[in-house]
């Protein structure tokens, strides 16, 4: 009977553990205005849960090192931590602040700051930047790619935009050139772009994915049964099709009501609205007089405690005194709701404690850039670098730095910017700044080709493929060689 009892405890600790994996999963991934909302709902969920009241609110602000670091030893198993590293270096010293609490009455409160966001149609014109096309065929495709709705559709014929080419941009173009390069921009991602039905978009993307039967058949079923299908009349596309009617209700099922988009634009921001708003996660500051850096994780969310009253409850039924029917069943719910309330707590303060490490580790690896400010001091890093320093898996360092943003002397910048793969033992910022100086001192009568710029690069030490030099350009917001040499005219 002990035995079985205790592989009861052992299968229910590890169930505990893979559910508190699972949340630390979950909350790390979302930026302080997520984890507000999400807040909001535990608190409903876990009748354990309350929020703090200001006026019993207390700031436990971490500012001593050495306290700091036997707090975090007791958690972690003595393990050194990325500040104690960092402040040993030779060059600067960084000495780091973590307020382990959430706010107080005397906090500063940020508003939204608006972030650059890709629209629909920078995104697809990036894609079109690295296909092989010529001046007209260039216009042709923009035109497309600048009539697209919001959801992606294009709703406008191919006849008026081949007449607004001719009329707004001097070149003679007929219908088939623009259907020609409607398949084109049709081709790119995200699939089904460009569509100028639902038929059409359904189809797109059917024919992007691998053929199967099932694949086969919904193909079959969205090109020539489509109003049969719309009115879900299966048992007539059945017996057209000789399938059976089961058959087809499943591969409607998982091949096109879950495996399309209908919308395949909503991902992306629209034109009239291409940011976002974001509150800064953190704050880097150097102190001027003594090259110091400061890291601070803002972590502007409610305080969380057990109530008083669940508190008092469990401690009640923590003796071994016998127990009715009734209590038995009221103290397994308090003692549920306690330790669900107790592990949502221990949740919250392991994601502060690995976002604040994350963030120290990459101040600690780009140090001259937090310095500086300058891009170029930026060096190659991956995030399997930054795990390996903070001692977590390389998937808890993606979700820590997804969607989260730190304040600078000279403006918000995204973590994920922090990381960039190694060319030849620079930087991506690095070829940003070649590559512009190269389309800076260039001749402007005659620009270099992506192709140019592809040798130039390579002279400089950086093996670089073609279409990998026109996304760099593209995303230094620089026109192809045929643009700039009409803007030089």
């Amino acid at each position: 009977m002990a035995k079985q009892g205790l592989t009861l405890e052992q299968t229910q600790r590890q169930r505990l553990a893979l559910e508190q994996q699972r949340l630390l999963g979950l909350v790390l991934e979302k930026n302080d205005a997520e984890m507000a909302e999400y807040i909001d709902i535990k608190v409903n969920e876990i009748q354990a849960l309350e929020k703090k009241n200001d006026e019993n609110d207390e700031r436990d602000d971490y500012n001593n090192e050495e306290e700091r670091r036997n707090d975090r030893n007791r958690d972690e198993g003595n393990r050194d931590d990325i500040a104690s590293e960092t402040s040993g270096d030779d060059d600067a010293a960084a000495w780091y602040r973590y307020f382990a609490n959430n706010r107080s009455r005397d906090d500063e409160y940020y508003a939204p700051t608006a972030v650059s966001e890709k629209t629909l149609q920078e995104y697809l014109g990036d894609q079109l930047g690295e296909l092989e096309l010529d001046e007209t065929q260039q216009l042709i495709a923009h035109a497309i790619v600048g009539n697209l709705e919001d959801d992606g559709y294009l709703r406008r014929s191919v006849a008026e935009i081949a007449d607004d080419v001719t009329f707004n941009d001097g070149y003679m173009v007929d219908m088939q050139q623009v259907e020609q390069m409607l398949a084109v921009v049709q081709s790119l991602d995200p699939p089904g772009i460009a569509a100028r039905n639902l038929r059409e978009c359904m189809l797109l993307q059917l024919q992007r994915k691998d053929r199967t039967e099932d694949v086969d058949m919904a193909i079959t079923m969205v090109d020539k049964y489509f109003d049969e299908m719309a009115a879900m009349r299966f048992d007539t596309i059945g017996r057209k099709m000789g399938v059976d009617t089961k058959r087809l209700e499943e591969v409607f099922k998982h091949q096109i009501r879950r495996g399309l988009n209908p919308y395949p634009g909503s991902a992306y921001s629209s034109r009239s609205d291409n940011s976002q708003q974001v509150t800064p996660d953190f704050d880097v500051e150097l102190d001027e007089n003594t090259g110091r850096l400061t890291v601070t994780l803002r972590n502007n969310i409610p305080t969380l405690q057990i109530s008083e009253s669940y508190a008092l409850m469990n401690e009640r039924y923590k003796g071994g005194d016998s127990l009715s029917v009734k209590e038995n069943k009221e103290k397994k719910q308090i003692q549920d709701a306690y330790q669900r309330a107790s592990m949502f707590l221990d949740v919250l303060k392991q994601r502060q404690e690995t976002l604040f490490n994350t963030m120290s580790a990459i101040v600690k690896c780009q140090q001259q850039y937090f310095l500086t400010g300058d891009e170029r001091t930026l060096r190659p890093l991956g995030q399997q670098q930054i795990a390996e320093m903070i001692g977590k898996d390389v998937s808890v360092v993606s979700r820590a730095v997804n969607n989260k943003y730190v304040q600078l002397p000279w403006g918000i910048k995204s973590l994920k910017s922090f990381f960039s793969e190694d060319i030849n033992g620079a930087s991506r910022h690095e070829v940003y700044d070649d590559l512009k100086k190269l389309v800076d001192n260039e001749d402007k009568k005659h620009p270099m080709s992506d192709d140019a710029l592809c040798a130039a690069l390579k002279e400089m030490g950086y093996q670089l493929e073609r279409r990998t030099v026109a996304k760099y350009r593209d995303a230094l917001d620089i026109p192809s060689s045929t643009v700039r040499r009409k803007m030089a005219k």
